[in-house]
């Protein structure tokens, strides 16, 4: 959990800088009103790929620490309530990388995960589908910035593309902190649930 949220929070940082910041400076640089798909590569542009690989190594770090935390917490789930799991730990995270499937199956997991931790406390009922809109968010405009990115061809297309990193910004940090929140929480539920059969 520790090493989650501190990636979880590092992410953020990264995010505001990255996304933000950087492409602030790129939105406004001499660059995008001059010739925007120049081969020459400034300070400007040397920085901001050091920092999209630091950001591409806390998303990979991100995305192997959840796998085991999901699968753990489900593991736990089903330890504390097995009748009312419906989904298997391994599952749980198989689910995120089947297409279609992971429009909707690891939310459900992570619904069962938390009626089973906390059983009739209704504690994250509301934080879990601001958490999923953010997740099917984040995704969608991911893509988005990607192709457009990759598809730079023009000058307006290179600035739409910087917009665009700015439009994903408040959405990367919301699914960070709502996933954090249950990353804590639900840990939390858990060990003390946990405690008490000890």
């Amino acid at each position: 959990m520790v090493m989650l949220v501190t990636l979880l929070v590092s992410n953020v940082f990264l995010t505001v800088f990255s996304s933000g910041f950087l492409s602030y400076l790129q939105l406004y640089s001499e660059k995008s009103y001059g010739n925007a798909l120049s081969n020459y590569i400034t300070k400007l542009d040397q920085i901001t790929i050091l920092v999209s690989i630091g950001q591409q190594s806390v998303y990979f770090a991100i995305a192997i620490v959840s796998c085991a935390w999901i699968n753990r917490v489900c593991k736990n789930a089903w330890l504390l309530d097995a009748p009312h799991m419906k989904i298997t730990p391994v599952w749980s995270v198989v689910h995120y990388f089947i297409p279609v499937l992971n429009l909707w199956k690891p939310y459900m997991a992570m619904k069962d995960i938390r009626r089973t931790s906390y059983g009739n406390d209704h504690s994250l009922e509301k934080t879990l589908p601001l958490w999923w809109t953010m997740w099917l968010l984040f995704n969608i405009i991911t893509l988005v910035v990607v192709w457009s990115t990759n598809n730079a061809d023009s000058r307006e297309n290179y600035v739409m593309a910087n917009k665009l990193k700015l439009i994903k910004l408040p959405v990367e940090v919301a699914l960070s902190i709502f996933f954090s929140t249950i990353v804590m929480n639900v840990t939390r539920t858990q060990k003390m649930r946990i405690l008490q059969w000890c």
